[in-house]
């Protein structure tokens, strides 16, 4: 079976959420033991859009990473204001993929059917200010209308009062064993027996893949619309995906080796969680105001 690759970190570019911060992520940190936990029956889960796994209480999920970024929306229109350059940034929504959703690749049918592997065009983009405020957002400007600009400008302020530098480097274990239990996953014999099968029945379809990631990542899918034959791969994907129920089986492995690491780590992990419960709860306190 293959690793995560491009195209399934490309996947979750629009989030910054958990699982794309690991596939770069190397921090000096301690790993989770190597020891297997024992097997579990698999429930089924045709769909692994709600499908939620133990590190997640650890790491920024899509939910979180959309109340942060509305919460420093909230303080740099507060910080602009105050320098007497009001500017309002475009009112944001969560990001319409869902932490996991992409974890083991599509699983989605209906998206299948018109994006193939694509991810649907979402107009949630960052804001970008207008260039006449810029250097009042970044801090290259020292001062406005008389009134001293926050080092590292309004978005330093906001960055400051989010706790967003503290809480990065809390977020380097959980980022690490979250890469950790996604790779261990994929070598479980359950696992790699489903993926088996949902090869075989990908064969049945006429399409020739080892796993999910290899028909995700086919370079033929590279264009920046999904073709007829795209569509069709993927959407012979999911509906073999979920004949063998390759997500319930692999997400349940997944979820066996993330409970074993927050156990072994528990003390350490402390930090963490504490670092992500200050930042939301300032998030939630810059939204209301």
């Amino acid at each position: 079976m293959t690793t995560l690759s491009s195209r399934a970190c490309a996947g979750m570019a629009v989030l910054l959420l958990p699982l794309l911060s690991a596939c770069t992520a190397d921090p000096a940190a301690p790993a989770a033991p190597a020891a297997t936990p024992g097997p579990t029956s698999a429930h089924r889960l045709a769909d692994s859009k709600a499908l939620r796994l133990p590190l997640d209480d650890y790491l920024l999920t899509t939910t979180d990473a959309g109340e942060l970024a509305r919460a420093r929306d909230s303080l740099m229109r507060r910080c602009l204001g105050g320098l007497g350059a009001p500017y309002t940034p475009r009112a944001r929504e969560n990001a319409d993929i869902e932490t996991n959703e992409r974890r083991y690749g599509l699983a989605d049918a209906e998206i299948a059917k018109q994006h193939g592997y694509h991810v649907p065009d979402m107009a949630k983009t960052a804001e970008d200010y207008p260039s006449a405020i810029m250097p009042l957002v970044t801090g290259e400007a020292t001062t406005h209308n008389g009134v001293p600009v926050p080092e590292g400008g309004c978005a330093g302020q906001a960055q400051r009062e989010l706790h967003e530098a503290d809480l990065q480097g809390a977020l380097a274990l959980p980022q690490k064993l979250n890469m950790e239990s996604y790779l261990k996953s994929q070598k479980a014999p359950a696992v790699v027996k489903a993926t088996e099968a949902w090869s075989a029945c990908m064969k049945e379809s006429g399409h020739t893949y080892p796993d999910p990631l290899a028909a995700i990542n086919d370079k033929e899918f590279s264009s920046a619309t999904a073709g007829t034959h795209e569509k069709e791969v993927a959407l012979a994907d999911v509906l073999c995906k979920q004949k063998v129920n390759l997500v319930g089986i692999w997400s349940d492995a997944e979820g066996e080796y993330q409970r074993f690491a927050i156990e072994t780590n528990k003390s350490v992990l402390a930090e963490p969680l504490a670092a992500k419960q200050k930042t939301m709860a300032a998030a939630k306190a810059a939204a209301a105001q």
